[in-house]
């Protein structure tokens, strides 16, 4: 009885061992790998589960087929692109400290899945496909305790930063109104003066053309009176 207790914990503590390596493999291969000719490219996220709203890493590890040995300046040729249903952004790939490693960090704002388009050359090999990224998952079901609120509450920095802004932003509305009122008051003033202007140029120009009527008819009075004196007969 006794050896066949200890085969059966010995069976136990094989399938829990091997319960165990499963889940890691399961946890290793949420990185995937592509082959691509003699190159093999393997995309993931840094940190996993990778969580909506919190930031992270997209890593894209390049080696070589044959050998498995990383491949530096891997992606001077090459461009990547994270996709999401219809919407893509291009990856800015920075080489991490692993050789043969980078990485570019992004903030994933959906659940669902993402996935890597790569296209262009490495060492040569030319390049163009897609692998995917593990699913991201909803914040959700991490929060602790669950009947917290939702969303994360507003840091009291924050608050008073944007009633700052506010009271600020109110008082250059101020000021902007009342120079707009100024500007008005000054363009009205400004009309009324042109308005007087005009009308004191309009008098004007009746004075001097009445007076300039004025000297024409004495000019042609004091000829007509000329010539008829100068018509008039001496009596003798």
């Amino acid at each position: 009885m006794k050896k066949a207790a200890l085969i059966v914990l010995a069976l136990t503590g094989v399938f829990s061992f091997a319960l165990l390596a499963n889940s890691n493999v399961h946890d290793a291969t949420a990185h995937q790998t592509k082959k691509f000719g003699n190159i093999n490219i393997e995309v993931g996220w840094a940190d996993e589960p990778s969580i909506a709203g919190q930031i992270n890493t997209v890593t894209v590890g390049i080696t070589t087929a044959s050998d498995d040995k990383p491949v530096a300046n891997a992606i001077d040729q090459l461009q990547a692109t994270i996709k999401k249903g219809g919407d893509t952004k291009i990856l800015d790939l920075l080489p991490q400290e692993k050789e043969g490693l980078y990485g570019a960090k992004i903030i994933p704002s959906q659940i669902g899945q993402y996935e890597v388009v790569l296209k262009g050359s490495v060492s040569g090999q030319g390049i163009d496909g897609s692998i995917p990224l593990d699913n991201v998952e909803d914040p959700r079901q991490f929060r602790f305790p669950p009947g917290g609120s939702s969303t994360d509450p507003i840091p009291s920095n924050l608050i008073e930063q944007f009633t700052t802004a506010i009271a600020d932003l109110t008082t250059q509305v101020d000021d902007a109104k009342t120079a707009a009122d100024q500007a008005l008051k000054a363009a009205q003033s400004a009309q009324d003066i042109k308005a007087s202007a005009d009308q004191a140029y309009m008098f004007g120009m009746i004075g001097v053309g009445v007076g300039v009527a004025g000297i024409a008819l004495g000019v042609y009075a004091l000829s007509r009176k000329e010539k008829v004196e100068g018509e008039k007969v001496p009596k003798f």
